[in-house]
């Protein structure tokens, strides 16, 4: 019997991160992050929202080196909520904001979270429009859940609420857990203390340097999962093609893990 519980390397973990706004405290959490071996992803608008001098003419260039490493995300131009909006300013928020950050990012910015939280049905059917894939809300689960729709991608808990479920994440790491996600979410500009910043880095230090947690961005771990699935597998489970650009890993009879690399067939004997 093949399983997809594994991730790079054979982990079944994963912890990811994922930030809000764009504000000038994206910096400081970026150094932490870098410090600590963790990765996130950082929705920004393109427009006024973006305070603490984020707005001037070498923006571009400004985030290209404060999230170097990072994920680059959308969250429309003007922080408007995208469920009162009428499609056709929904469909403009969505594609300047991505014009926006990719010349900045310099690569396709076709994730989002959506602002306020704020989506239904016809969000969603415009952010298929405007090639977004996947979109991140504001219900909080308090479980490791993976998402069962991308375009409705709960999180696991603001980082206020993170410390008190390391302990529970990080128990029997190599069990074949079906709840595997750690998914933190937030603010910068909620960071007003240096308690605040305590509190993020007592959080890193819990999570961070584990061998058997994969640390990824949003858009690492929706490739990894699609690609996944894409997978072409024999009958008997003996033939594995790989069509994708992405390699994978799973798991046979609940003691072999298979590597399958990009665009490769792997024949077991």
């Amino acid at each position: 019997m093949i399983q997809f519980h594994v991730y790079p390397e054979g982990k079944k973990r994963i912890v990811t991160f994922s930030y809000d706004d764009g504000h000038e405290n994206d910096a400081r959490l970026v150094r932490l992050f870098n410090q600590y071996g963790v990765k996130g992803t950082f929705h920004l608008n393109g427009g006024t929202k973006n305070d603490g001098g984020m707005e001037n003419t070498d923006l571009p260039k400004l985030l290209k080196a404060r999230y170097q490493g990072h994920e680059i995300s959308c969250h429309t131009m003007s922080h408007g909520w995208p469920a009162r909006m009428p499609c056709q300013s929904l469909i403009a928020e969505i594609t300047e904001n991505r014009r926006f950050l990719e010349k900045a990012a310099g690569y396709p910015a076709i994730g989002m979270s959506y602002p306020s939280g704020d989506y239904d049905e016809d969000v969603k059917t415009a952010m298929k429009m405007c090639g977004i894939v996947y979109s991140r809300t504001g219900k909080k689960t308090m479980d490791f859940g993976l998402p069962d729709d991308f375009l409705e991608w709960h999180p696991t808990c603001h980082h206020r609420q993170a410390l008190e479920l390391c302990d529970r994440f990080l128990a029997n790491l190599d069990s074949e857990w079906e709840r595997p996600l750690f998914y933190i979410f937030g603010h910068s500009h909620e960071f007003h203390t240096e308690e605040d910043w305590n509190l993020m880095e007592s959080i890193l230090k819990k999570l961070s340097g584990n061998e058997k947690i994969w640390y990824a961005t949003s858009i690492e771990i929706y490739r990894y999962m699609t690609a996944q699935r894409s997978l072409e597998i024999s009958v008997d489970e003996t033939c594995f093609y790989n069509p994708t650009a992405v390699t994978v890993w799973v798991e046979k009879d609940k003691k072999q893990i298979i590597r399958i690399p990009a665009g490769e067939t792997v024949v077991l004997k």
